[in-house]
């Protein structure tokens, strides 16, 4: 993968939330970019403006559901574990509600389409709650 330069794409709904990205992002001299609803059968790769990334055929590829709620989703490209890090920390700091799909960019979902990222990261999701939920009421038993 070629070397990119920092940026965070978002989908928030709040404002407040739009605004404190924005600001954390700027401090941290990284880009942010808001992706919208009608980013969902674009390219991870395109969106962080990978210029040569090979397109998609997009007639084998799972499209969204005419009526598809888009989640809160951060995508982090091209940044460093440190500075990925410092902006968790800054996040969190600012009292921010936490964004339940988050990525970082790699070689392999740089090719999918946004839906099929938010689709992958929403089943890790299901599975990491219902993994906590069963050790949660094992727990519990065992008291």
């Amino acid at each position: 993968m070629k070397e990119q330069k920092s940026m965070i794409l978002y989908y928030v709904q709040d404002e407040k939330k739009k605004i404190q990205l924005e600001v954390i992002g700027m401090s941290m001299s990284i880009e942010t970019k808001q992706i919208k609803p009608s980013d969902l059968n674009t390219q991870i790769g395109k969106l962080v403006g990978i210029k040569d990334i090979a397109p998609l055929d997009l007639t084998r590829t799972e499209k969204p559901p005419v009526i598809f709620c888009m989640p809160e989703i951060i995508i982090f490209s091209g940044i460093s574990n440190k500075k990925l890090d410092e902006f968790l920390f800054s996040y969190k700091n600012v009292g921010l509600t936490p964004t339940k799909l988050k990525a970082v960019t790699t070689p392999k979902n740089i090719h999918w389409t946004l839906y099929q990222l938010i689709q992958e990261l929403s089943s890790e999701r299901e599975q990491i709650e219902g993994t906590a939920r069963r050790l949660s009421e094992a727990k519990k038993e065992r008291e």
